[in-house]
């Protein structure tokens, strides 16, 4: 009677409240496309488990985007937390828009709960850029990714592993050869520290093509953490010694000992870091270049784009 008189509306309404959603569904693609989210926004709630794939993404077919997210009344977790990994992977194989932005909130939803390397898979397959940490800012609001797997949000803070950093120049350099405006002036600390590394486990020739990297990133620029360019003197420093100098390294340095890294402006945060952070993982990453991988894992042939280390 409703659909005799022209009255479209109502009989969409009369449909869901019926649960007639097939009749609901198509009326409401006659009408306009705000109704047909309002009705595929009600189906999914109907029929769907809160927090399950198919109703998160029936819901995005409606255009709830971020709000997909939003706890139920009187709850303090997102519904898709629990159940994060089925929830992404439906996401990833069902592209919709504004996608992006509700996998990267489903990280910070998951931080707490699941830990850093569950935020870290939603950084990484939202393709989050990598910026410089803010030294002014407190840890919670430093940029989401910085360390793969390394969770430097917390407020007692370690070194960072070296697969943190190697995994970590490996994202970056994908992303840059992908898109060469991709912010990875974040990862700068990270290869620092990492040559430091290479050279105390006595790897001046791998240690060199980093200093050489982190020469063209200063020579650009660019943003670099307090410090920087302290502890890459340091670095040319201890490579002359070695007789492994680099480009670069009779240029302007400031003096010994200044511009030490501040808490939260870069890796790691004690004062002394560097040199501290290097002791602590030159060990490991020399036993196993004794054991005859010292190849696996540094500076190879092969990389995707001009800037990052290479033979």
């Amino acid at each position: 009677a409703l659909l005799l008189a022209g009255r479209r509306e109502e009989a969409c309404e009369h449909a869901m409240g019926c649960g007639l959603w097939a009749d609901a569904l198509l009326l409401s693609s006659h009408i306009d496309a705000a109704m047909w989210k309002t009705v595929m926004a009600r189906y999914a709630a109907e029929v769907s488990v809160a927090g399950s794939p198919l109703a998160t993404l029936y819901s995005l077919f409606a255009g709830s985007g971020p709000g997909v997210l939003a706890p139920p009344s009187g709850a303090t977790e997102s519904p898709l937390a629990a159940r994060w990994a089925e929830n992404l992977a439906m996401m990833l194989a069902n592209p919709t828009t504004d996608d992006t932005e509700v996998i990267t909130q489903l990280g910070d939803s998951v931080r707490a709960s699941s830990g850093a390397c569950a935020a870290h898979c939603c950084y990484l397959l939202a393709e989050t850029p990598l910026p410089l940490p803010d030294g002014a800012l407190p840890h919670a609001e430093q940029p989401r990714l910085q360390l793969l797997g390394h969770d430097e949000r917390q407020a007692a803070r370690g070194f960072p592993s070296l697969h943190s950093i190697r995994g970590t120049e490996l994202y970056a350099a994908s992303r840059v050869s992908l898109d060469p405006d991709f912010d990875d002036a974040g990862i700068a600390p990270g290869l620092l520290l990492y040559a430091h590394v290479l050279l105390g486990a006595g790897e001046a020739d791998a240690a060199a093509r980093y200093a050489a990297e982190l020469e063209r990133r200063r020579a650009l620029g660019g943003p670099l953490p307090d410090g920087f360019d302290a502890r890459l003197r340091q670095l040319h420093e201890q490579l002359g010694a070695g007789g492994g100098a680099t480009e670069g390294a009779g240029e302007s340095y400031p003096a010994a000992g200044e511009g030490q890294l501040a808490d939260g402006g870069g890796y790691p945060a004690a004062a002394d870091g560097y040199s501290e952070g290097a002791a602590a993982l030159a060990e490991p990453l020399a036993h196993a270049a004794q054991e005859g991988y010292a190849q696996e894992g540094y500076p190879q042939e092969g990389y995707p784009q001009e800037g990052y280390p290479q033979e």
